[in-house]
């Protein structure tokens, strides 16, 4: 009996050890260890996505300011401005900026460009050098050819048969050069005048008067009063 005794009692003493020295380097992570991981990570994950979102409203703000600098300047180009001329007199022009400034209207004197035609260009092709353009001329008169050399411009050294009102004096002079062995062309050029016009910026024609306007067109014969976009009203 005390041996079954003696050998149970080393029985467990020795499970006991095996227990004890071969449990004690097992890792274990605590429930409460867990959960401290679990919220880094979702802290993590939640700072992420925030600079994910700020980005979009920067990006989407960016968008926006753009769409409105578009709209604005769409607007301004659209605005129509009230144009008040050609006058012959620049005095005349002057005289009727200062009534309108005086009533407290932005009006401004403005030089309009307007292409009234076309004049027709013959001329041979510019040569290498002034020397090369000048031996040219001396030898087309001498065959009693009038021309000229060009001195300015993409024909600078080209040589000048004359600029003609009409198209069909252009091509008889083409023909006669061409006679003479020479490859002539013809070129088009518009022909403009400059005009003064009074130019009122828009929103201000309101503040004129029927009476005022009618005052103003009575001053010169041919004036006349008309809207036009008010950008690039200076170069119709």
């Amino acid at each position: 009996m005390r041996a079954i005794f003696i050998v149970l009692l080393i029985a467990n003493l020795a499970f006991f050890s095996h227990q004890y020295f071969l449990g004690a380097g097992d890792e274990t992570v605590s429930p409460a260890n867990q959960g401290s991981d679990t919220k880094n990570d979702s802290k993590n994950s939640l700072r992420l996505l925030s600079e994910v979102n700020r980005q979009g409203d920067l990006t989407k703000r960016a968008e926006d300011i753009d769409k409105a600098k578009s709209s604005e300047n769409e607007s301004k180009t659209s605005e129509l401005c009230t144009m008040l001329g050609p006058y012959e007199q620049l005095l005349q022009a002057e005289y009727a900026v200062e009534r309108l400034n005086a009533l407290g209207v932005s009006a401004r004197i403005s030089p309009i460009e307007i292409q009234e035609g076309e004049s027709f260009w013959v001329y041979l092709k510019p040569e290498m050098s002034e020397k090369e353009a000048v031996r040219r001329l001396y030898e087309l008169q001498k065959k009693n050819i009038e021309s000229h050399v060009i001195t300015k411009g993409e024909l600078t050294n080209g040589i000048s048969f004359g600029r003609f009102a009409e198209y069909a004096e252009a091509e008889v002079k083409l023909n006669e050069v061409k006679s003479q062995g020479y490859e002539a062309a013809i070129k088009r050029l518009p022909k403009t005048i400059q005009e003064t016009w009074v130019v009122v910026d828009a929103g201000f024609a309101e503040k004129v008067g029927d009476s005022v306007w009618g005052d103003l067109l009575s001053k010169q014969s041919g004036l006349e009063k008309r809207q036009n976009f008010c950008l690039g009203v200076a170069s119709q």
